[in-house]
């Protein structure tokens, strides 16, 4: 493992950066998943398949968060032991996490084919977008074991300071994807089925170039059927980790579910405009993302080694960054919002409705950044309560204020329950910070 990034040394904002910039690449690549599926059906479909894309994505959101949630606490569990630097847990906690991802991933790849329905109707989908919307997420459902081995394998190699290799996959599929998308669409006439089945043929391809290097340039993390089990004490933590990382995931993903509900109130038009400001939003601070993500694995590294004060000056300069950022690219998205909006549809009406929610969200990307931040830092410290008090409070202002601001403002009202859950969870996180009781929550050690 001499070729990963060991962050327990050398100066802490600089090595943030060199784990991030990859991280952000490849955040912008995945991105290019969605975004060229919503470019696509956008601009030679139509705006109700553009819709039934936007209305099936926190039904499939709901079941990815329950995998990248114990994805999550699997990472945090491997970023503490190569951090302590025992190789030999390193190697038992990859083979453990695929023994119960994969049981993971047979499991919701059945519920989301059952379930894809109801779960549609249940947020009161659009009728004349509810068949599209079904196929979508029937079609991104069966491919849910793909996407298990592209997130297994990217959340190990980020957890051992490999930033590098997840991008060159994602960059490889998301070209794949591309190709796919205009193929399926374009020529063989498919529609949503062909962005669907573009995604998880782009996602499969990603999670075997991973899987393959891991096993060519680390020989020690393979291993035969014989040894296909689970390390009990690493699953274990993987579990106390991992099942708040999941609830926190799976609540932030309900507390969407109430926003689309509101929004599909409104009809197609306006889903198709809250999708488009979906996608410009995740576009301009997936950096944002990166950075809380790349402060979070050099905390838990830090923390597996046992160095509190470096710790500290990470989660510090985690969040000089983040701000820095946050502020220069929130300014950049409101100037240039009608151009973003225009990459997605030229509908006048979806513009119309798309603008100001896209200005309303990049006033309050500093507060997201910190967001991130704080997120990353607790979960990868072990110190995962808080994190799910965090999500209780957007889960809260996005079920209660959705509505409540509707019902004076209309639609224009939906748009500021998220960054009021963002400014409410910022404030959870800085208070679990400043209490210092995240420290010694480690448990797990060499």
């Amino acid at each position: 493992m001499k070729k990963q990034h060991d962050m327990t040394a050398g100066v802490p904002w600089k090595q943030i950066l060199i784990f991030a910039v990859p991280l952000f690449v490849g955040n912008v690549f995945q991105m290019l998943y969605n975004m060229v599926d919503a470019v696509v059906v956008g601009r030679f479909v139509g705006i109700k398949a553009l819709a039934a894309v936007g209305a099936s994505g926190p039904g499939y959101s709901l079941i990815i968060s329950l995998i990248n949630g114990f994805c999550s606490g699997a990472s945090v569990i491997i970023a503490q032991l190569f951090g302590s630097g025992d190789r030999r847990k390193v190697r038992s906690a990859y083979i453990t996490t695929w023994k119960i991802l994969l049981l993971i991933g047979a499991v919701f790849t059945v519920l989301g084919l059952v379930f894809c329905g109801p779960i549609l109707k249940l947020l009161g989908t659009p009728e004349d977008v509810y068949p599209g919307a079904r196929t979508y997420l029937i079609l991104m459902s069966a491919g849910i074991l793909a996407t298990c081995l592209y997130n297994g394998m990217a959340s190990f190699l980020r957890s051992i300071g490999n930033s590098f290799i997840p991008l060159i996959a994602l960059v490889a599929a998301s070209l794949a994807n591309i190709v796919l998308d205009l193929v399926l669409v374009l020529f063989a006439g498919l529609g949503v089925a062909g962005v669907a089945a573009a995604t998880v043929v782009s996602q499969l391809l990603s999670g075997i170039y991973c899987l393959l290097y891991v096993h060519r340039k680390m020989p020690e993390m393979k291993f035969s059927p014989a040894e296909f089990r689970v390390d009990p004490e690493v699953a274990h933590e993987m579990i106390r980790v991992g099942l708040p990382a999941t609830f926190s995931t799976v609540v932030v993903t309900v507390s969407t579910m109430f926003i689309q509900a509101a929004v599909n109130h409104y009809g197609s038009t306006v889903v198709g405009a809250f999708t488009v400001g979906n996608k410009v939003e995740n576009i301009c601070f997936c950096l944002a993302f990166a950075i809380g993500m790349a402060t979070g694995v050099f905390c838990g590294q830090n923390i597996g080694a046992g160095d509190y004060e470096r710790t500290i000056q990470g989660f510090h300069a985690g969040i000089r960054i983040s701000l820095v950022y946050s502020c220069v690219m929130g300014g950049l998205a409101f100037v240039f919002t009608p151009q973003l909006i225009r990459l997605f549809s030229g509908d006048p009406e979806v513009f119309q409705v798309a603008v100001p929610l896209v200005r309303i969200t990049v006033c309050f990307g500093p507060v997201l950044g910190v967001v991130f931040v704080f997120q990353h830092f607790l979960r990868n410290v072990s110190d995962v309560r808080p994190t799910v008090v965090m999500s209780f409070a957007e889960i809260l202002s996005r079920g209660i204020f959705p509505f409540m601001l509707s019902s004076w403002l209309g639609y224009f009202g939906i748009w500021w329950a998220t960054p009021i859950g963002w400014t409410l969870s910022m404030l959870i996180g800085l208070i679990r910070f400043l209490s210092g009781k995240w420290k010694g929550k480690v448990q797990i050690r060499a």
